[in-house]
């Protein structure tokens, strides 16, 4: 395990005091602030009197109250600018691959669907030569597609949604119930994961989770692919766990905070 470094007392002090503040839904007063950090009234009053000069806290003149202020907006997009999810990803996804040994993809939604934008490959992966990056993966057929239908606005999905299963219906005869499509979509989001067993490759299952940025939107995907009966794609097993896992992280350096119920 990697040691802490020893930093300089007084910014670690300071963060404490600025992470009540970030934790609050709503501004704060003065004894909140002191009981819910552990430090004195007397201690913290002089660092907001400084956070509040360089902006990074407001005080509300007529209640008293402290709030994050407009400085913390701009180091937050400034942060926000230089994360890039393919850079960022890539550490996760090699963990990732080396500990599960299959394939682990990182896909967008492109110009024309859901696309796989970087693979990372297992030491037990099988080749995969209709999957490589650039591929435009289906909706409903496939695990990272399925992963972007549940999490995407449905006034933007559902007219892709009703052509995919036009075409799928005049191709197999067997067309499929929209009303089953979005129960499958609530199932998804409720498990917070995706699968896709021997839908788009016959002897392939795979796994997809989302990855949110700080508005709770999707914006990316992250996905395990290996060989049915190889890998063990099972909802509650150690790999989707890991996945979960995974897509958390990200979702995380890309400003996603969990919503407390």
């Amino acid at each position: 395990m990697e040691k802490k470094k020893n930093g300089i007392q007084s910014i670690d002090v300071g963060f404490s005091i600025l992470s009540v503040l970030v934790n609050s839904a709503s501004p704060l007063p003065l004894k909140t602030i002191s009981a819910q950090s552990g430090l004195s009234p007397s201690k913290i009053h002089s660092y907001l009197t400084s956070f509040i000069n360089l902006g990074v806290v407001e005080q509300n003149l007529s209640t008293g109250f402290y709030s994050l202020g407009p400085t913390c907006l701009k180091l937050g997009l400034g942060y926000l600018d230089q994360v890039n999810i393919l850079t960022s990803s890539q550490p996760i996804m090699l963990e990732l691959a080396q500990e599960i040994g299959q394939t682990v993809f990182l896909g967008v939604w492109g110009n024309r669907g859901p696309t796989i934008v970087n693979r990372v490959d297992g030491p037990y992966s099988q080749t995969i030569f209709d999957l490589r990056i650039g591929s435009v993966l289906p909706l409903l057929s496939s695990a990272l597609g399925k992963n972007f239908a549940a999490h995407l606005p449905l006034s933007f999905i559902e007219p892709f949604i009703v052509d995919e299963i036009e075409k799928q219906g005049s191709g197999s005869g067997k067309p499929v119930a929209l009303s089953d499509v979005y129960d499958m979509l609530d199932e998804i989001r409720n498990n917070g994961i995706s699968n896709s067993r021997g839908q788009l490759l016959s002897d392939f299952t795979s796994l997809s989770v989302p990855i949110f940025d700080f508005s709770n939107s999707i914006y990316a995907g992250i996905t395990i692919m290996g060989k049915i009966d190889v890998f063990d794609d099972r909802l509650d097993a150690k790999p989707a766990k890991l996945l979960k896992a995974a897509g958390r992280k990200l979702s995380e350096l890309g400003g996603w905070q969990a919503v407390s119920r």
